[in-house]
């Protein structure tokens, strides 16, 4: 209750200082609450504009290493390196990140999580923090993942270092082995100026898939999708290719 006391603190301090989010999110994934105490891992994911439209050709790349310090509590080291259409590849951040696991909500069986990143802004990008709800259901074969996402520069001019906030969401089955089928989605709800009006998203299939090769401590994770874009987001990009690859080892 002390941990989510301190969490709740800090997330209304977030949403209190109150501009966008890097849509279209590219450098977003949607994460589990779950936490593994003495797991090391390292992730690379991949996120490309394509189809056409104001954006298309835009790349981001993110690396990620997180390790499991206890059973609730992971702390994670990330960088992104992007370009816009045309332009050139360059890092724009660096920064630090914790999920703390909470627990599964009585009788509805839904596994919650928080996480926290600070982001250390590099050639001319704002620094920023972030603030995630991380929802997680689990039936049988069967995962739902839902993140719920406030987003706030902390070096923006005056006036336009306003809070956004946005969502993303999956929904997979495990159809043979270590293989999921399903569909994910990014989006955003607007921010302290516009909120639920006219906002876009990208949704499209989702394919994960889990496993050891022969002889190794090393478990590979690979995630990919193709995500159209909906509404207001049509005019930026036809659609995303999205492609995640993680190494995860116990210590």
């Amino acid at each position: 209750m002390n941990r989510l006391m301190a969490w709740a603190a800090a997330g209304f301090v977030l949403m209190a200082a109150g501009g966008a989010l890097a849509d279209p999110r590219l450098d977003e994934k949607v994460y589990a609450p779950y936490v593994q105490k003495g797991v090391g891992e390292f992730e690379l994911r991949e996120g490309g504009e394509v189809g056409g439209g104001a954006l298309s050709g835009a790349a981001t790349t993110v690396w990620e290493t997180e390790y499991g310090v206890s059973d609730h509590l992971s702390l994670a080291v990330v960088g992104v390196i992007a370009n816009a259409p045309g332009g050139p590849t360059k890092m724009t951040a660096i920064g630090l990140e914790a999920v703390d696991y909470l627990g599964q909500i009585p009788r509805i069986g839904v596994d919650t999580g928080l996480y926290l990143e600070y982001s250390r802004g590099l050639n001319g990008q704002d620094d920023k923090v972030e603030g995630k709800l991380l929802l997680a259901k689990r039936a049988g074969r069967f995962e739902g993942l839902l993140n719920l996402i406030v987003e706030k520069p902390l070096s923006a001019p005056t006036g336009e270092g306003i809070a956004s906030y946005g969502y993303a969401a999956s929904a997979t089955w495990r159809v043979f082995g270590h293989l999921r089928l399903g569909a994910e989605t990014f989006g955003d709800f607007g921010d302290d100026h516009v909120f639920l009006k006219a906002q876009g998203a990208y949704l499209g299939p989702q394919v994960k898939w889990s496993g050891h090769p022969r002889g190794s401590p090393v478990e590979i994770e690979i995630d990919a999708g193709w995500l159209a874009s909906v509404g207001a987001d049509r005019a930026e990009s036809r659609g995303q290719l999205r492609l995640g690859v993680e190494l995860e080892r116990r210590f």
